[in-house]
Formats: C-alpha cells, sequence, structure tokens
C-alpha cells in the first residue's frame, strides 16, 4: 500500500513536556505513522517518534493468532489419533499435532480455545485435494515463511505433512475391525437389515468367520448371486404373553431374535447411513498402527483397484462419500502414504451422481503396497505390481521443494556439489536455482556443502502442496482458532496452520539513535522463541515497501547470546550467534534450585539440596559448581541412598543443559554501553526436568540488574549533589521480554516474577525500563497493565484479553477497548497507544522492519 502522507510535524509519545521542550526529538525512535482515516487503505498522517532516553514500562499486546482462524467443520488431528471438529474443541483437554523446529509432525499440547464471528472466509483448494476454510489473514507456511492466506494465489506452495505418524491406543477386535471395513467399503446397513456384497472368494470367507467370531449365534446367508445377510442363527421369533401397560407387551407382541452386530453398529454410529453419508467412526481413528494397516487393507480389497496406466501402476479407492474419501487420505498419511483426491461424475441407471476418487502413484504406492496391501484376488496384481514398481526408476520430481527455496540459501561451491554427484560438467548444477529441487537432490547438496539445516529440511515431514483455487465466502460465519504453545501451528484438515513486530521495530530504532544518547543505553533481549537472531539481517525482501516509508533495508548490530550447552546445536544449524553465557552456580540460593527442579520443601530430595548448598556456601564461598553439590550430596550422612540418587540424577541432568557453572557469565560482558543484547532462551523446552529453565535465566539477569543498577543510581545521584555529571559506569538498561505472561503469570508465583515486580513498581526511578510483550494479556500479572506508563496493542478480538486490558482505561480515554479495535484496521501492522506521559491515545500504523523478519518455525530457512 502507498503511503500517503497528510501535512508535516512528528509527534513525541512517552516523554513529558519538560523534556520535550529542553530536549525536543533527540534520543527517540521512529514507531511508525498516525492513521487519519478509518478502512482498509487508511491515510497515513505525521510521524509518532518514540522515547527511549528516559525508563519506561512499555506493554506490547497482540492478539493470539492475530485473529487467524478456521471453519467451524475443520477437523483437528487428536493426539489420541481421533478427528474433531475445530468448534467442538472448547472443553476438550487432549494435545493435537504440530510441526517442531526439526520440521518434524508430532504430539503436542494445546492451551486456550477462541470464537468469534466474522462475515468472510477463503477456501482453499490444493492440488492433492485437500480442502480447508479460513479468515484472509491466516497465514500458511511458505518456503519463504508463514504468509497471510490473502497474500497467496493460485501456484503458491504450503507446507502439509507427508506423514502423521500419530496413532492411538483405542481396542477393537480383530474381528470388528474387519467387519468395519467390508461393510463401510461394500456393506448396506439400514432398514433392519445388515448385508455385505461381494464375489471374491477369500474374502466373503473372511467376511463370514469375522461374522462367527464377532458372535457364534449370527450366521451369512446368500441372498441373489453375491449379496450376503447376516441373520441371527435362530429366525424363529418369540410370543409374548402380556399386556403392553405398565411398560409391558400387548398379548401376542411377536419379538424378533436379537442381532447383535446390527445393534453394535448402532452404538458405534456407523448404522442407518445413506452411502454418501458413510464416515469412520472414531474407535477406528484411534486404534494402533497394526489394526490400521488391517482395516486400510480390507477396505481397499474392497472398493480400491491397482492397475497400471502408462506403464506405471496406480492405485485407487473410490466412493460417494466425500466425509470417508477424506477420512481415508488422512489415515494413508499416517503412514506416510500422499495422495490425490479427484471429483468424478458416475451414471447408474441413467442418472449421474457425484462421486470421489483417491489416486496413490510413486513411491507413494510402493509404500501402500508393503505397509497396508491388498487381500483376496487382488494380491496377485499386488505382487506382480510390487516388483515392477521397485524395478522402476522413482520420479523424484514428485515431491520437490519450492524453487523459492535458492532465495535463502545458495551451496558454498556448486562445482564441488557437481562432482560429487557425478555431473559431467560440474559446474552445470549450479543451474539447479532454476527449478525446484527434489528432496533427494537437496539432501545430496546439503550434505555435500555441510548444511544441516538443509538436510533437515530435505528430510522432513512436509510435503510442498500447491493451492490450486482460493474461493471467496461470504456470510455470516462462527470461526474458532486455537493456541498452542512454543510450537505456534498445528494440523487442521491435515494442513499446518499458524497460531514480535513492533518489538523488532523498537530495538532497531534503539540502534540507530544519536551515539550520545546510545552510550548511555544498554538493552538485553529476553528471546523465547528464537527469532531476534534474524535483526543482523537486511530486509531485502521488502525495498519498494521500504521506500514507501523513506527508509532501506538495513541489518540491526546485535550480539546474540545462547546458552552455553547450546552453542554448538546453534552453530550446527548455522544460526548466527556471537557467544555463550552461563549462571553462577553460587548465585542460585537454595529456593531457587528447588524452583528449577520445581521442588516443594516437603520432598527429601529439596531438603538434602537445600542442606548441601548451604554446606557449600560455608566451606567454598562463592566459587562451586554443580559437580561440588554432587560432591556434597554423596557425602551427606543424613540421607538415605535413594534420596541421593535422585537428586544427583537431576543434577547431573542439569550440568548436561550447560547453563550453570562455576564462574558465570559476568553482568558487565552483557551489559554494555551502546549495545543491544539478545539473550536467546529458546532452544530450552518445558521438558521434565527442564522446566525452570527460562525463568532462572530471567530471575538472575534481572535481580543483578537491579541490584547493580540501584547502586550505581546512588552514585549518580551523589554526584548530581555536587553538582557533577551524572554518569556512572552502568548505563541504563532496557529489558525486553518476549511472552511476558510466561514470566509474570498471574494465577501463579515463580522466581521471575518476585523480580520483575520490582522491575515493574519500583524500577524506573533507578533507571530500568522493561518492554513486555505478550499475545496473551489475560494471563499476565495485572501489575504488569496497570503500571505501564506505554501501552501498544494491535488489534485483539479475545474478550478475556480486551477485559484484561480494560483496566488500564484511564480517564482520558473516551470509549472502550473493543471500539477501539472494532475501527483499527485488519490488515498487518496497525496498533493503539496510549500514552500516560501526554495523556493522549493514538492510532497508528507501525513502520515496516528494516531487518529480516524471521517469523516463526520458518526462520531457520536462512542460511
Amino acid at each position: 500500500m502507498a503511503i500517503k502522507e497528510i501535512g508535516k510535524g512528528e509527534n513525541i509519545i512517552g516523554r513529558s513536556l519538560k523534556d520535550l521542550s529542553k530536549y525536543g526529538k533527540e534520543g527517540t525512535g521512529y514507531l511508525g505513522k498516525v492513521l487519519m482515516s478509518s478502512g482498509e487503505r487508511p491515510v497515513l498522517g505525521s510521524k509518532i517518534l518514540v522515547d527511549v532516553a528516559r525508563p519506561h514500562l512499555m506493554l506490547i499486546c497482540g492478539k493470539r493468532g492475530g485473529g487467524k482462524c478456521l471453519a467451524g467443520d475443520t477437523l483437528i488431528t487428536m493426539d489420541d489419533g481421533s478427528l474433531v471438529e475445530i468448534k467442538d474443541l472448547e472443553h476438550d483437554s487432549r494435545g493435537v499435532v504440530s510441526m517442531n523446529e526439526n520440521y518434524k509432525i508430532g504430539k503436542t499440547p494445546k492451551q486456550e480455545f477462541f470464537k468469534r464471528p466474522v462475515e468472510k472466509l477463503l477456501e482453499v483448494e490444493f492440488r492433492s485435494g485437500r480442502k480447508i476454510k479460513l479468515t484472509p489473514e491466516h497465514p500458511l507456511l511458505t518456503i519463504e515463511g508463514w504468509k497471510p492466506l490473502e497474500q497467496l494465489s493460485k501456484g503458491s506452495r504450503i507446507a502439509t505433512p507427508r506423514k502423521q505418524e500419530v496413532f492411538g491406543n483405542g481396542f477393537l477386535r480383530e474381528c470388528e475391525v474387519k467387519l468395519l471395513a467390508y461393510l463401510i467399503a461394500e456393506g448396506h446397513m439400514a432398514r433392519r437389515t445388515v448385508w455385505f456384497s461381494n464375489t471374491d472368494k477369500k474374502i466373503v470367507s473372511d467376511f463370514k468367520q469375522a461374522v462367527h467370531e464377532f458372535d457364534e449365534n449370527l450366521q451369512v446367508n446368500l441372498s441373489g448371486q453375491y449379496n450376503w445377510r447376516v441373520v441371527n442363527s435362530n429366525p424363529k421369533t418369540k410370543i409374548i404373553k402380556a399386556v403392553r401397560k405398565n411398560g409391558k407387551f400387548a398379548k401376542g407382541t411377536k419379538i424378533a431374535p436379537v442381532n447383535t452386530l446390527r445393534n453394535w453398529l448402532k452404538n458405534i454410529e456407523v448404522y442407518d447411513l445413506l452411502s454418501h453419508e458413510k464416515t469412520i467412526p472414531q474407535k477406528v481413528l484411534q486404534m494402533p498402527k497394526q489394526k490400521l494397516a488391517l482395516f486400510l487393507n480390507r477396505l481397499f480389497s474392497c472398493d480400491g483397484s491397482i492397475y497400471s496406466e502408462s506403464e506405471r501402476y496406480r492405485l485407487s479407492y473410490s466412493s460417494v462419500s466425500e466425509r470417508l474419501i477424506r477420512q481415508v487420505q488422512h489415515l494413508l498419511l499416517r503412514f506416510g502414504v500422499l495422495s490425490k483426491i479427484r471429483k468424478k461424475t458416475a451414471v447408474l441407471d441413467g442418472k449421474s451422481f457425484g462421486s470421489f476418487e483417491i489416486v496413490i502413484q510413486g513411491e507413494s504406492l510402493e509404500t501402500f503396497l508393503k505397509e497396508i496391501g491388498f487381500y483376496g484376488e487382488k494380491e496377485f496384481k499386488q505382487q506382480k505390481a510390487l516388483l515392477e514398481v521397485q524395478a522402476i526408476r522413482k520420479n523424484p520430481n514428485l515431491d520437490t521443494i519450492p524453487k523459492e527455496i535458492w532465495k535463502q540459501y545458495r551451496p558454498k561451491n556448486w562445482a564441488e556439489i557437481g562432482r560429487s554427484v557425478g555431473y559431467k560438467i560440474p559446474k552445470s548444477m549450479c543451474e539447479s536455482i532454476h527449478y525446484a529441487p527434489s528432496r533427494q537432490k537437496m539432501l545430496q547438496i546439503a550434505k555435500v556443502d555441510d548444511c544441516k539445516i538443509m538436510e533437515l529440511l530435505a528430510e522432513s515431514d512436509i510435503f510442498w502442496d500447491e493451492i490450486k483455487k482460493i474461493t471467496e465466502l461470504a456470510g455470516n460465519f462462527e470461526v474458532y482458532d486455537i493456541s498452542v504453545p512454543e510450537k505456534h501451528n498445528f494440523v487442521a484438515n491435515d494442513i499446518i496452520v499458524h497460531n514480535s513486530y513492533s518489538m523488532a521495530v523498537l530495538l532497531e530504532e534503539m540502534a540507530r539513535v544519536s551515539p550520545s544518547v546510545r552510550q548511555r543505553l544498554s538493552v538485553i533481549v529476553i528471546d523465547t522463541v528464537g527469532i531476534f537472531w534474524s535483526l543482523k539481517i537486511p530486509n531485502k525482501e521488502n525495498v519498494k515497501g521500504l521506500s514507501d516509508w523513506d527508509l532501506k533495508p538495513a541489518a540491526t548490530d546485535v550480539k546474540i547470546m545462547v546458552p552455553k550447552g547450546k552453542l554448538g546445536f546453534y552453530k550446527e544449524k548455522e544460526i548466527p550467534v556471537d557467544g555463550a553465557f552461563t549462571l553462577k552456580a553460587s548465585e542460585l540460593e537454595a529456593g531457587e534450585w528447588m524452583a528449577l527442579f520445581r521442588m516443594k520443601w516437603s520432598e527429601p530430595s529439596a531438603v538434602l539440596l537445600a542442606r548441601a548448598v548451604e554446606n557449600l556456601k560455608e566451606t567454598l564461598g562463592t566459587y562451586y559448581g554443580i559437580s561440588d553439590i554432587i560432591s556434597m550430596v554423596k557425602k551427606d550422612n543424613e540421607s538415605d541412598s535413594n534420596t541421593k540418587q535422585a537428586l544427583i540424577n537431576r543434577l547431573r541432568a542439569a550440568q548436561a543443559w550447560g547453563l550453570i557453572e562455576r564462574q558465570g557469565t559476568k553482568i558487565r560482558d552483557l551489559v554494555k554501553p551502546g549495545k543491544i543484547t539478545i539473550i536467546d532462551v529458546s532452544s530450552y523446552r518445558q521438558a521434565i526436568g527442564m522446566e525452570g529453565t527460562k525463568d532462572i535465566i530471567v530471575a538472575l539477569l534481572g535481580k543483578k540488574l537491579f541490584e547493580d543498577r540501584m547502586l550505581f543510581r546512588k552514585e549518580e545521584e551523589i554526584k548530581m549533589v555536587k553538582g557533577e555529571k551524572r554518569e556512572s559506569s552502568m548505563p541504563i538498561v532496557w529489558m525486553f521480554i518476549d511472552e511476558a505472561h510466561m514470566f509474570m503469570p498471574k494465577d501463579e508465583d515463580n522466581l521471575a516474577l518476585k523480580v520483575l515486580l520490582e522491575w515493574v513498581r519500583v524500577g524506573r526511578q533507578p533507571g530500568l525500563s522493561l518492554v513486555l510483550a505478550t499475545q496473551r494479556p489475560n494471563k499476565l500479572h495485572p501489575d504488569a497493565i496497570s503500571q505501564c506508563d506505554l501501552f501498544i496493542s494491535h488489534r485483539m478480538t479475545a474478550k478475556p484479553d480486551i477485559d484484561a486490558v480494560g483496566a488500564l482505561r484511564p480517564s482520558y480515554m473516551h470509549q472502550d477497548f473493543d471500539k477501539y479495535f472494532a475501527e483499527m484496521p485488519r490488515s498487518k501492522g496497525f496498533a493503539l497507544i496510549i500514552d500516560d506521559n501526554t495523556e493522549k491515545i493514538w492510532m497508528i500504523k507501525v513502520r515496516p522492519r528494516l531487518s529480516w523478519d524471521a517469523g516463526v518455525t520458518a526462520s531457520a530457512f536462512l542460511k
């Protein structure tokens, strides 16, 4: 969108009138422009500058998922194998399936549930036949990162799972699995009858045996040429001599014998369904791998086909039930079998009707034959096909990585790679950049180039599907979303969907202030997601957008620090890092050690740990490490061997983290005048035994900074009294914390909370600024909201979040938050600002980033 500016002038937020008249715009950063009109193509006016010279408590909010929502009938893969419509997840505590940082699909917990009304959806159809209905702003993962659907078009390639190895523990007897497959495929289950139609003798025999194993009182009778009816072996009816009054039957009432199979089919909700209504019950979806393979084997053996076309084998499965076809396509993914759905028109008795067909080919066909296979007469075709398929050279170009990958990655030496893979003219390997590389080729390149990130991508669980069609849907819709901590994505309709921006802009501006001001500032960033390393990379992808704001792409001078134990991990993935940091063991008090391990004082291990730490402080003072604690635990005479060993195991696990050492990183190495230091804690997952690592990092760092800054402030005050320059050797500190609700939760206590509350309440006086960013303000401690003097919020729609920030409403705010958010344009970058320093409210558009936006998972694509 081209920027039209009305008038001139600049507005400064966060600065008192006294400072404004004295310093003007010195020590400010360019945040954005004022919104002068409403609508989706608003006019922008004068600049908004933000004060960075004085300490502030700044709160940056944005709605979870940014309003990115799905239609209510979207099927979500649950961690037990079930497929559940997203609208039914509000009170469902089960986990979901998502993609991790290594591009692998696996189970993960979910947290919150959201819904809201909209008047517009976009339905996306992919070349594979998959479909999904989303709000226009909902991001999908491309090779260049997460992009809103409204920015995508026909031909865009999107990350979808190539496999979902999600199997449940649900139990069905083998005979029940077979009967369900047979009857769903070629059964008639209605009007008080159960029929099965098939001419394959082996299949018919297997069906009869399954019926007998299900209930020996049932029998299968032939009716016609190939229709088999399941009936009770005792067909005689019983005469009940009774009256119907009071729940009894009238005299002479005839009661048919019970057909237990029919009753069972009713109980699992597959009985009395028409052909186009057929579905696979949840009991099947929740089965383990072996039983699912049996189910698909019998299903395909009935309604499936195996045939040769254009000298290549294909498999297919057809049904008039679209729901059934999509469930089958999903179940195939659990075995790593990719398939394509195509719609067909069939004619029967002069009437045409729509049907759906699943087609499997290439490597997936071979996988199907090995993992699932056929039963009955089709087994002979299978054996022949398998021999021929294994002998045929596979076409790798059916499964490629989008060619846009070459925008992010180029090998160091094309000729070397060409020689290693046997090219006659090695340099010609560089022609690969004009094509979408196969996964196999990318893996070869990555191995020779020793690029671990590209290896992960080549061996990932991602299939890059292609958008075939986007259709706009207008009406009144209820849409839904869920939050997935850490990974921020989940699998919906077998497509990966997504669930910092303003913080990054502020960091860029901190680096751009005048040298005289910058030397009095030091910035620490707690990066919980692992995205701020991209500040080092110029945003060359948005040259035009930046020029509209009279800006140019630029890298930001930041120092990236990671825990020492994770340094090798980052270097292996070729993510830019500048050094490692550690915590000093002796600075952890007994209570902090217990918080690190989530221990309670009542536990014997906790008592032993406290005793060992206190003994070490008395004997070794401030210089000891985890190995010294282990030695002290071993010498302890008051605890039993089991308690000792349990604690030693936890301490050894902590040693492996590479976070806590004897020496520890000195505070002066992190807090340097004029420098921005990013402390990346994203590599620590909330795994058993590591729950408290992030809290400890923030707590110890925050405590040390607070104590040191308080001392240096006293030094500054003494100089002021003497009439000297008030400079000290420790600069004013700004600490930025992403996902602040993790460290300052509303409903629970942790070590970081206590320290940060001190910053909130009295930190500004000694020169401590705190910038808290969260997408979940309703989970944030209320003091962090009520005490902030600068509030920046992107559009929010979740009522709990709006209610949470409602406590902030000042007297000069003339309407409720929800009305401001309703007026805010829906596209990216718009924000509401409440400035308590000037007592003004602004609606602005945040300027574009000068540095590259790593986003979330997609950050790893840049070498």
